[in-house]
Parts: C-alpha cells; structure tokens; sequence
C-alpha cells in the first residue's frame, strides 16, 4: 500500500524537486555562456567580426538562462530576490566584453 504525503509534505518535495533541477539547469547552461565567451576569446583579434557575434550571443543567451531557471522556480521575473542574478549573469557578459575587446 502507498501512502500519500499530507499537502505541506507534498509542497515541499516539490520546492525540492524545482529546486535540484533549477540547480542543474543552471551548472549546466552557464557552461555555454562561458563557452562563447572563451570562444570569442580563443578565436583571435584577426577575426573581430567574429568576436562581436560571439559576444553578442552571450546576452540573449545570459537571458535565456535567466528566464527558464526564473520559470523552473515559478518566481516574479523581476523581484528584489530574482533581478541580482539576471545583473549577475548580464555583468558577466560585460566583463566579456572588456576582456576581449
């Protein structure tokens, strides 16, 4: 026989559960805005063209990050709580810029 957990239980492994996978989601994707950084970085001043691009698809993707993790933790997308990280993952994607250009 199962047994179901009361509702608060049953709340909290939920929070838990968004939580781990938020978590996961974000180790996971921030490796890509790392990479196209790195990338723009390895690639050379001979291909400033290429640079920008790359630097330029780290934004929308700091965003993209951003929104699915607000949305895995079903949080406002701009609250005192949830905008310092979206300034977090945009500063990154500035001090990129500053590094390779």
């Amino acid at each position: 026989m199962s047994q179901r957990l009361p509702d608060a239980s049953e709340e909290s492994l939920n929070i838990v559960r968004r939580r781990i996978m938020a978590i996961t989601w974000v180790v996971t994707s921030i490796h890509g805005l790392f990479g196209a950084i790195g990338a723009a970085q390895a690639i050379g001043d001979d291909r400033r063209g290429d640079q920008i691009i790359l630097l330029g698809v780290s934004v929308p993707l700091a965003i993209i990050i951003y929104a699915v993790t607000i949305v895995i933790l079903q949080k406002p997308f701009l609250g005192w709580r949830t905008t310092p990280w979206l300034v977090l993952l945009l500063g990154i994607c500035a001090a990129g810029f500053v590094w390779v250009l």
